[in-house]
């Protein structure tokens, strides 16, 4: 008997009438949500197939899809939610509330502007975004698929679907909903899909449809079918499924097998009939798309409490200016009739000093408002985008020409992070070797075959200074997937061996136990096959070429064509009936298929990971266990993967019984998955071990020498894999992870003592002896480490743990202690670990070093190690795009993340780090010119600047030179920050952004604004225009604001390390921009009401004293940056800038590439007049050395080559660093 779900038993053969089916049946939709879905097991759902008005009472999902975030209506409000949640956002919010109020001294204009501008940025990225994803759901929604009405087949839009409906799927169509298969236009009910939109697999599945229901392939037989469906509710689980087909009072058990999932296709096949059973947001693909999980840099979280100080000083600057107001006024000051409600006002009521000082703090925080930097979080978004769309995307350096696939930046909030990572957390297959296995050795009875050599052998050969010289026999075969030597059991010659009958079932065990699927003609040469791994399908490539021609698949039977069985030459095509599939999974780590052979004998062939083979072994035959296991860890040592090879003969009888229980757990709806395994562990065992397999998967290209690399930039590797331990340190030698200098902690379960514990079988005991094993070895090794650190002389240390010891390493008792090891060591290496112990690893060093981490995988596996890591990086490889959905950045091989971070990671964190801070000066620098002309008012709160001047500052005025330095800023070029990888450090030390960093360009700020204010105001006292007049108020500020511009942009140039034209034409034209404004709006500010700045530029411009002090001040006030610049780069230089020096007559490839090509055609002086024409500005350069020459001439004529006469300050400059370059190239 099978217990249905909600506790109604149900039996096979039995089903429930329709009308207590709705009775029990819960309307699906009150708990869904996108992207948040959990399998909800204790629920089914019940579905009358071709009947919507027995459906009708559910109110099923509609097929319609929305992707959208907003729509007309939730668009304004939702989208100022969105952006209002930013604390810098929601702060100028209430500064423009503030500022329509009496206290405020300046208009509303002056905060409201710049707000609504970002708003107004922010919401048109946010709608355009919105209109693409509209766009792209209203054509998914609107395609057309036939669906059964009347009898025939009708074209319906895919919205229009409803569940219980049967639809007409053809060939390459995708499907429209999730669908129950019921009949095909292929033989035995089969079709072949393809599941590339799901998880990026291009092979070919089979699905096969119930035998009941082949028959309804015609609208008029389709018109037929009244079955009832009674399934899981909707999950987000793509690869499970669990329902029965109640027809005909027949209970038929559903799989996975007959479900075929929206988003996928139909290969192969003509047509196929279905039953739609989800619709809409309850398919399992759009349960499925929520999104990565929110991540936000370092650097950003840094940058908060930045904004927090900002803060602060805000604060204090409004308390100095309260208290000073508070105590200003007093009642000797009778001329200003401050108590007199007629003429002053209550904010300055000397009978009240305590509300003055409150009145006050609110005035003067809608007046120094521009302390936060509103326009800081849009321009750094918008650097990030560009930088990863255009620079990332879009690199050759990171694109793979063989499998046509660039880098994808999946965010770009993440740029910077990848500039500071200190922790690499790697998958090994698929991520450092090439997931390309090839068939390469094996153990057939106790015997080896195969005289290949892998990679790992010779570096094992070459450590110990030995050559290793293959020898190959003429006649050897190779192919993709098969690259094995053995003349012994090589064409037929197995036959001649001491145990063919061991290798005959050997070859059978490889040309069976599968579920790959043959595409193309049935000949050895031109067949294909499509495998769900790379493992599998070496497997029957190798079966293939032993003689064991697998060649066709139905989906009872499998065929086999199989040579050398009586005589050489003969070939025999024999037929396996295929009774039952026990797939592999991860738990499992096994597969099984039970035959029958055409004799009628029951065979279950059996293969799958060494430790759960050994397990279920019959007694006897030791000898051939204890060679193979012997030929294993040969095998392991040699860098190969290895799976063990068993049969069992099965009694007619015996497996009847056995068949009845396992379909009964087939059918069951409630925990199927538990009650198959369970099922499986009964005829799973006593089995015969026939001998085990040796695949090799190959390091990719690169991979040694970008460890290498990365090592050099301070960088620590962990690798974190399922292999056993023997494979895993030699791929770890192989790679250049680990080499003999260094000292290896090795933290085993392999070992005696353990061994001996574990045949009692007492689980308690053995629990409790691992853990204290593994905490002995844990504090020794630790201990071990410290005397090596005290001794001064210490090696680099490598750790190495398999996944049993992992296990209670990582309880909360011993994790600190791992800890503490794991960081001590150079190199670490996990063997045998699960996908949850991935994330556990790579959360202890995220939580517990607060070291930033990045993963990266190319598997299903790693996604909760991607996940758990501050950057997760994803390999679209052989494995599916699973990795590459879950990552936050993509990329084709390991070895370009030598550029991603190198390069791509320093620029970005230079360049934020850059933009920030330069945000942070020149906002506290305008705001301070403000603050110091606070104490010349009585603290009063009377504005300095006009309200259009503070409101554009931000806006127009300096906001587009800092974006393109954000964008364009580089201190060494790329292939120089390859070759100079310890330039990395500086970025995980995060030097370029500390508080001392921040406290000088603070200095800067106080230094340039006292310039503004006191050079300005002070001179002006007996400067005089040209009708004889002292200046005023408007025509100082309006003075000091042009020197603040000019200053700010000009000191922008100043810390670039490098100039492009771009640069240029940002700084000029918004100082241009400035100009512009100013004589417009002095003409016209009239007409708004404002008389203060009416002509004001014309009158300054008329003077000569406006000029003296346009190119006075900007150089009094850069003049402190210009000292301090020289003096740290000359005696405090930065990494980068020694080697700027080091490289600075050196042009870059790409240069010398053209210039090569046009001097092909060019007489001497001809290019030595192009060479002069290529000088700045078409070239960038190096600047900030304090006393590099405005002219540049000779420094970049050497650089491309051509002579110019020396100046002064080049023999300068490299005299003073010529002490400090030997030192550098001693090191």
């Amino acid at each position: 008997m099978m217990k249905g779900l909600g506790g109604i038993d149900s039996q096979p053969g039995s089903s429930f009438s329709r009308t207590s089916s709705k009775m029990h049946q819960r309307p699906p939709s009150q708990t869904i949500r996108l992207g948040r879905v959990q399998p909800q097991a204790p629920s089914y759902r019940t579905i009358f197939c071709n009947d919507r008005e027995s459906n009708f009472p559910v109110r099923f999902k509609g097929n319609s899809i929305s992707t959208t975030k907003y729509n007309v209506l939730t668009f304004l409000p939702k989208g100022l939610f969105e952006q209002f949640r930013r604390v810098a956002n929601l702060y100028f919010l209430s500064i423009s509330i503030l500022s329509t109020t009496p206290i405020s001294p300046v208009s509303p204009i002056t905060n409201v502007l710049p707000l609504s501008l970002v708003l107004l940025a922010s919401l048109i990225k946010e709608a355009w975004e919105d209109w693409k994803r509209f766009q792209n759901d209203m054509a998914i929604n609107n395609k057309m698929v036939d669906v059964l009405q009347d009898q025939r087949w009708v074209s319906v839009p895919w919205k229009a679907l409803q569940v219980g409906d049967i639809v007409k799927v053809k060939q390459d169509e995708f499907f429209p909903a999730d669908l129950l298969f019921m009949a095909s236009t292929n033989a035995d009910g089969v079709c072949y899909i393809e599941t590339a939109n799901l998880d990026g697999e291009t092979n070919l599945k089979i699905r096969k449809a119930l035998e009941k229901t082949w028959d309804y392939l015609t609208p008029p037989k389709a018109s037929e079918f009244k079955g009832e469906i009674q399934c899981e509710q909707p999950n987000n689980s793509l690869y499970t499924f669990t329902g029965n087909l109640i027809l005909d009072n027949q209970t038929l058990p559903l799989s996975p097998n007959q479900v075929l999932l929206r988003g996928c296709s139909l290969r192969n096949t003509e047509y196929i009939v279905t039953v739609v059973i989800f619709t809409g947001h309850e398919t399992k693909v759009m349960m499925n798309s929520m999104n990565v999980p929110s991540k936000r840099s370092t650097l950003e979280r840094k940058l908060d409490k930045l904004i927090l100080t900002l803060f602060v000083t805000l604060f204090v600057m409004c308390f100095v200016g309260a208290t000073g107001s508070a105590l200003f006024v007093d009642k000797k000051y009778y001329y200003l009739h401050l108590d007199s409600i007629e003429e002053g006002s209550s904010q300055f009521n000397p009978n009240n000093r305590f509300l003055v000082l409150i009145l006050t703090m609110f005035t003067l925080i809608t007046l120094y408002s521009s302390v936060i930097p509103i326009s800081l979080y849009v321009s750094i978004e918008m650097i990030k985008f560009i930088q990863s769309a255009q620079f990332i995307n879009k690199d050759l350096h990171m694109y793979h020409s063989e499998t046509n696939t660039p880098a994808l930046a999946r965010t770009s909030n993440l740029n910077e992070e990848l500039g500071q990572v200190e922790y690499i957390f790697s998958d090994k297959t698929g991520t450092l070797t090439r997931n390309l296995m090839e068939f390469f050795k094996c153990s057939i009875g106790g015997e080896v075959y195969g005289h290949g050599v892998t990679e790992i052998e010779r570096g094992i050969a070459e450590r110990n200074g030995m050559k290793i010289e293959e020898k190959r026999s003429p006649n050897a075969v190779q192919e993709k997937g098969f690259n094995f030597d053995d003349t012994r059991i090589m064409r037929g010659a197995w036959r001649n061996e001491s145990n063919p009958d061991i290798c005959k079932g050997f070859f059978r065990c490889l040309a069976i136990c599968h579920t790959v699927l043959p595409e193309g003609e049935e000949s050895p040469e031109k067949i294909k096959y499509q495998a769900a791994s790379p493992d599998e399908s070496a497997l029957v490539i190798a079966a293939k070429n032993f003689g064991f021609f697998f060649y066709r698949r139905t989906p009872t039977a499998i065929y086999v064509r199989e040579s050398h069985v009586e005589k050489i030459g003969h070939t025999q095509d024999v037929s396996y009936e295929i009774l039952n599939v026990l797939e592999f999974n991860s738990t499992r780590k096994r597969q099984s298929v039970v035959c029958r052979y055409p004799d009628g004998r029951l065979v279950l062939y059996c293969k799958g990971a060494d430790t759960v083979i050994f397990e279920r072994l019959a007694d006897g035959n030791n000898e051939i266990r204890n060679l193979t296991r012997e030929h294993l860890e040969q095998f392991g040592s040699a860098g190969l993967r290895t799976l063990c090879l068993a049969y069992k003969e099965l009694h007619p009888d015996a497996y009847e019984s056995w068949n009845e229980k396992f379909i009964q757990a087939k059918s069951s709806l409630r925990d199927r998955e538990k009650k198959l395994d369970e099922v499986a562990e009964l005829i799973e065992n006593g089995l015969t071990l026939i001998g085990c397999t040796a695949i090799e998967d190959k390091l990719q290209e690169g991979v040694p020498a970008c460890i290498r690399t990365l090592q050099k930039a301070g960088i620590k590797i962990w690798v974190l894999t399922g292999d056993k331990i023997e494979t895993a340190i030699n791929i770890a030698y192989a790679c250049n992870l680990i080499n003999n200098e260094m000292k290896k902690f090795i933290i085993s379960s392999e070992t005696d003592a353990i061994r001996e514990v574990e045949e009692k079988g007492d689980q308690v005991e053995i629990a409790r002896f691992i853990k204290d094993e593994v905490k002995k070895e844990l504090k020794k090794c630790t201990e071990e480490a410290q005397s090596y650190f005290n001794t001064g002389s210490a090696p680099k240390l490598a750790l190495v743990i398999d996944g049993k010891c992992l296990m209670y390493a990582l309880d909360p008792s011993l994790r600190v202690m791992l800890l503490d090891l794991g960081l001590n060591c150079h190199a670490v290496v996990c063997c045998r670990v699960s996908p949850l112990q991935k994330a556990q690893v790579t959360s202890m060093v995220k939580k517990g070093a607060h070291k930033i981490t990045l993963s990266i995988g190319d598997g299903a596996n790693d996604v909760s190690m991607i996940q758990a890591a501050h950057v997760g990086v994803g390999i679209s490889g052989l494995e599916g795009m699973q990795a590459v959905m879950a990552s936050d950045f993509a990329i084709a091989q390991f070895r370009y993340l030598e550029d991603l971070l190198l390069v791509h990671g320093r620029w970005s964190y230079l360049r934020v780090c850059k933009v920030v801070l330069y945000f942070f000066y020149k906002n506290l620098t305008f705001a301070l010119t403000q603050f110091w002309f606070t104490f010349q008012t009585g603290f009063s709160g009377q504005r300095f600047y006009d309200d259009w001047f503070q409101s554009l500052y931000n806006v127009i005025f300096t906001a587009v030179p800092v974006v393109i330095v954000g964008l364009f800023d580089k201190d060494v070029s790329a292939s120089l920050s390859k070759k100079y990888p310890e330039l990395y450090k500086e970025g995980i030390k995060n030097a370029f952004f500390k508080w001392r960093v921040v406290a000088v360009y603070a200095f800067f700020s106080i230094y340039q604004s006292l310039i503004f204010f006191y050079f300005v105001g002070t001179t002006n006292l007996t400067a005089k225009n040209s009708d004889g007049k002292i200046f005023g108020l408007w025509d100082v500020s309006t003075m000091a604001f042009t020197c603040v511009v000019i200053t700010v942009n000009l000191r922008l140039l100043l810390i670039c390390n490098s100039i492009t034209r771009w640069h240029y034409i940002s700084v000029g034209g918004s100082i241009l921009a400035w100009f512009i404004f100013v004589f417009i709006y002095s003409l016209i500010c009239h007409l708004f009401g404002r008389q203060n700045v009416y002509f004001v530029i014309f009158v300054l411009m008329s003077t000569f004293y406006f000029y003296f002090i346009l190119l006075l001040v900007p150089v009094a006030a850069l003049f402190c940056d210009f000292v301090y610049q020289g003096v740290q780069r000359w005696f405090f230089p930065y990494d980068f800038q020694i080697v700027q020096e080091m490289h600075k007559n050196e042009l870059n490839d790409t240069g010398r590439a053209k210039l090569l090509e046009v001097e092909n055609q060019l007489t001497e002086d001809q290019a030595r007049s192009y060479a002069v024409s290529r000088l700045p500005p078409a070239i960038s350069k190096h600047t900030g050395f304090a006393f590099d020459s405005p002219g540049y001439e000779s420094f970049f004529a050497s650089q491309i080559g051509v002579y110019a006469p020396p100046k002064a300050w080049d023999v300068a400059r490299r005299a003073s660093m010529k002490s400090r370059l030997k030192i550098v190239l001693q090191k």
